[in-house]
């Protein structure tokens, strides 16, 4: 029961049932993808606390891995791959 569904940017044509929402008490939300000012604001928080993102990178000739690692363990990180 619960959890949301965040939508970041543009999703044109979107179509939600409302009732499995209600139901589980889901919800929907959106945000822009943010002003010039407001993403180097997060830049400069992100340098002074030294973030980084958690991803585990996989060569393009092994897509394959890495969709069934992404169905299989569902991991807390992206997945990237690289060209």
């Amino acid at each position: 029961m619960g959890g949301r569904l965040h939508l970041v940017g543009v999703a044109p044509d979107l179509s939600l049932p409302v009732f499995p929402l209600l139901g589980g008490q889901r919800s929907v939300s959106g945000s822009p993808s943010g002003s010039p000012a407001t993403i180097t604001k997060m830049l400069d928080f992100i340098a002074r606390h030294h973030l980084v993102p958690q991803t585990e990178v996989f060569p393009l000739a092994q897509v394959n891995e890495a969709l069934d690692k992404l169905r299989s363990t569902h991991p807390p990180y992206r997945l990237v791959l690289k060209c």
